[in-house]
């Protein structure tokens, strides 16, 4: 089952419609725009809503324990998490950048909880 718990968040536009990225996670780009991160690469959180159109503000975890949206490889609870080119979980392996953990386990597409955490590369 997925939860929240005390999250921190800010407020960005969006660079596009991103109502399909709800629980994905998210960069804050050159533009000050949230925006899907690049594959293995940095974001700056996870996506708490679902904004619809460009310049509209998102709302975007960047600590506590969110809900996450798992990738299509799956995850086990303790992985460390990176993010696949279209936002969702996916297990770190070398170079990745570590943007959270995996408190549950999770198939292709189930919500689960994760820690938001910024730790570098693998």
């Amino acid at each position: 089952m997925a939860y929240e718990q005390t999250l921190r968040t800010i407020g960005a536009p969006a660079s596009a419609d991103l109502s399909a990225s709800q629980f994905c996670f998210m960069t804050i780009n050159s533009s000050g725009q949230l925006a899907l991160p690049s594959a293995g690469g940095d974001a700056d959180g996870i996506l708490q809503d679902k904004p619809n159109g460009v310049g509209v503000e998102g709302e975007l975890a960047v600590l506590g324990i969110s809900k996450l949206v798992v990738g299509t490889a799956g995850v086990t609870c303790g992985d460390l998490l990176t993010t696949d080119a279209n936002g969702k979980a996916v297990t770190a392996t070398t170079g990745n950048k570590i943007l959270g953990r995996a408190l549950a386990t999770g198939a292709s597409g189930v919500i689960i909880p994760a820690l938001i955490q910024q730790k570098g590369k693998l």
